[in-house]
């Protein structure tokens, strides 16, 4: 019997954030093809934000699978409607998004894959070619020839240190010298965040590849800049210190790196110092916030004396840090303010400030669910205010979080980085104003609708109390 053959399609969004100057295609999709193709599959993965997708090429596969996030969930849903119109492929959604909300997704697709998808998604395969039974499958959600929709048990935690590298190669889109430079060394973090889904898709424990794999990716890339995807990088030190002597060891350094890393890691001088060796460029640091009772509600230990220090460590190593901050309901313009004033004072070298999205999955859309000011997912991204404040109109956190970006990102801080003669510093902050000048050209008419309260609940509470 001829097996299935399968496209994997990971879904896209046009629109601009802090990360659309570098993009880079996940590592999800190419692993999972890496097993099929294992299995004997002939697999072929497309990414949509790379090049449009040919959809009439993808309706001559027999199982299309599309992987997305909550920001480009309604790009994936319009893609499924195509392919089913005209009784194409079985279509299979995978991701966090629908991870959480399988009955959704269903609405648009045959099957969802729920949580990690590299064995559930071959065992549905399987199943399917040989017209067998799905109840023992854990981590699948499909609807019964009666309409009901059945959603299994949660899926397995997959042993990610068995699993292959991300084999790039199966994408027309990507030639084989030229293997996007993302590495994905581990899954899971230890912390646990209230606004983020990481551990409620992968779990809290930690899981990495061996050193041997990463040396050997990077050697696949080596001589380019590298982006480690980990969720948290550095929540091993010991692990991560080992990875890097053996980087250093098996010349597998690559001209420059960065990854997300927690503040108390900059306080081991050892691993300060590798990262040096190895050329570390810039670090993604989740500081959140400058309010200790903010902190407290996100589920963050940190005290702001750390943080300063942290930026002081990293820089004397000659290490760049990138500041990430997310602002509540619960703040105002006012701790929007005090974010960029302190990353100033602090001489942090980039920022994003998101504004809480309550992304599907954590405890912040339990908590904040119903202040939703509206459920267009394609503004669940961080950069759109998405929750009616408590203390001030949605259109004034939106704007505070424009200006103060914009303050931090302002052509003086440019120039005033040039005389200095940062010049590396240039790009980040050059690059994050025009960032900020096209999003507010994109988005003019989201911001209009807020300032007219187009959506109901994001006008003032006491007109909209328990909308």
């Amino acid at each position: 019997m001829k097996k299935f053959t399968i496209a994997l399609v990971e879904a896209g969004t046009p629109s601009t954030h802090m990360f659309s100057r570098t993009y880079l295609p996940r590592t999800g999709l190419p692993t999972i093809g890496a097993v099929l193709k294992n299995l004997g599959y002939e697999c072929g993965i497309w990414f949509e934000t790379m090049s449009p997708l040919d959809v009439d090429m993808l309706r001559g596969y027999d199982i299309v699978g599309i992987g997305s996030l909550t920001n480009t969930i309604s790009h994936a849903y319009r893609l499924a409607d195509s392919l089913k119109k005209t009784g194409g492929p079985i279509v299979v959604m995978g991701g966090p998004h629908v991870t959480f909300m399988p009955e959704e997704a269903l609405e648009h697709c045959d099957y969802v894959v729920m949580g990690e998808g590299e064995e559930t998604l071959p065992e549905l395969i399987a199943a399917i070619e040989n017209t067998q039974a799905l109840e023992e499958i854990p981590g699948i959600a499909y609807r019964l020839e009666t309409g009901e929709i059945r959603i299994a048990q949660p899926g397995r935690s997959v042993d990610f240190a068995s699993l292959p590298s991300p084999d790039f190669t199966l994408s027309p889109q990507i030639t084989s010298g030229r293997i996007p430079p993302i590495i994905t060394s581990s899954r899971g973090c230890p912390h646990d965040c209230s606004f983020c889904s990481v551990t409620s898709v992968f779990g809290r424990k930690y899981r990495f590849k061996g050193n041997e794999q990463v040396v050997d990716e990077l050697r696949s890339i080596k001589d380019r800049s590298v982006c480690f995807g980990d969720d948290n990088f550095f929540a091993n030190t010991k692990r991560t210190k080992s990875l890097l002597k053996d980087m250093i060891s098996k010349d597998a350094v690559p001209l420059r790196w960065s990854a997300e890393m927690a503040v108390k890691a900059a306080f081991d001088e050892e691993l300060l110092g590798l990262m040096r060796e190895t050329r570390c460029r810039i670090v993604y640091v989740g500081i959140e916030s400058v309010d200790p009772e903010t902190l407290k509600r996100y589920g963050k230990v940190h005290e702001m004396e750390l943080t300063a220090r942290c930026v002081e460590n990293l820089h004397r190593y000659g290490i760049g840090i990138h500041g990430m901050f997310v602002v509540d309901a619960e703040n105002t313009p006012e701790t929007v303010r005090n974010i960029v004033d302190y990353a100033i004072e602090t001489d942090i070298d980039s920022i994003q400030i998101c504004s809480l999205t309550p992304f599907p999955g954590t405890r912040s859309y339990e908590e904040y669910q119903d202040r939703l000011l509206h459920r267009q997912w394609e503004y669940f991204e961080g950069m759109h205010v998405v929750v009616r404040p408590e203390k001030c109109s949605a259109y004034d956190m939106q704007m505070a979080i424009i200006t103060q970006m914009q303050r931090f990102y302002s052509i003086s801080r440019v120039i005033s980085a040039y005389r200095k003669g940062r010049s590396w510093r240039i790009k980040y902050l050059a690059g994050g104003n025009y960032l900020m000048r096209k999003w507010v050209k994109e988005n003019a008419d989201y911001l209009e609708r807020l300032k007219n309260g187009y959506y109901p609940s994001a006008r003032s509470k006491p007109v909209f109390a328990g909308a």
